[in-house]
């Protein structure tokens, strides 16, 4: 507990990215179409992105203290615009020992 307040009183955000598996699964013979988590909240902690990637594509969760962002939302919104951008500049970058 002295350990978790220490760290929960200086952290603002919590992300965490678990892979799953590549191949949907089937559970009593039906395909899990999508499967998601949420990152665990402790303390003070305001913002928690939870990232899974599930069957070929990848969930994204937030959770946020109100006070900090009332609709989160706009955050996911955010997102695909970011990766486009973050796509767009990982192709520019060399490649190998150049």
């Amino acid at each position: 507990d002295a350990m978790l307040s220490l760290f929960g009183k200086k952290t603002t955000a919590v992300m965490t990215n678990v892979p799953g598996p590549r191949e949907k699964l089937k559970l009593l013979g039906s395909t899990l179409e999508q499967s998601m988590f949420w990152v665990p909240q402790s303390g003070d902690i305001g913002l928690g992105v939870s990232i899974l990637s599930y069957g070929g594509g990848v969930q994204f969760g937030v959770i946020t203290d109100t006070g900090m962002c009332a609709d989160p939302q706009k955050i996911i919104d955010e997102f695909t615009p970011e990766f486009a951008r973050l796509s767009l500049v990982t192709l520019m970058l060399p490649w190998g020992d150049e």
